[in-house]
């Protein structure tokens, strides 16, 4: 595929992810279904836009700030993507190098992920940006 668009799913600590009241949020709890989002190529990386919308996930702030999705056009809403496998990890800067696997999702080396030490109610999780996992890896799911 080009870089006109991908449709992809994507789960952190292998949990679907979704959006509740305007915030990245990860459902753990049984059943739940991620989102679809369509990825694009922009200057500098890439966006996520809810799959039919144009809110995209987007950074509110720099130190351990949940991420938003809302409509936005500017650098926070520009995420880098690195490829993570045995070897190490590899940035990608073309769409069709955009596959199922495991990645990296930041901008400006600030890792977006889970909370470390999160409550272990079964609600809803908040992403956010800067989290303070070591390992904050995403599973991405190519659809199309």
């Amino acid at each position: 595929m080009s870089d006109a668009g991908k449709v992809v799913k994507l789960y952190a600590k292998g949990v679907p992810v979704g959006v509740l009241d305007g915030g990245l949020v990860a459902l753990p709890a049984p059943g739940e279904r991620a989102a679809e989002w369509s990825v694009s190529l922009t200057d500098g990386g890439f966006r996520f836009a809810l799959k039919g919308t144009d809110e995209m996930i987007a950074a509110a702030g720099t130190d351990r700030a949940p991420a938003t999705v809302r409509p936005d056009t500017t650098e926070a809403s520009v995420w880098r993507l690195q490829y993570v496998d045995a070897e190490g990890t590899i940035t990608l800067t073309s769409l069709a190098d955009l596959r199922d696997g495991t990645y990296v999702i930041d901008r400006r080396g600030l890792a977006l992920g889970r909370d470390l030490f999160e409550p272990r109610t079964p609600g809803p999780k908040p992403v956010l940006v800067r989290t303070d996992d070591r390992t904050p890896f995403w599973r991405v799911e190519v659809l199309d």
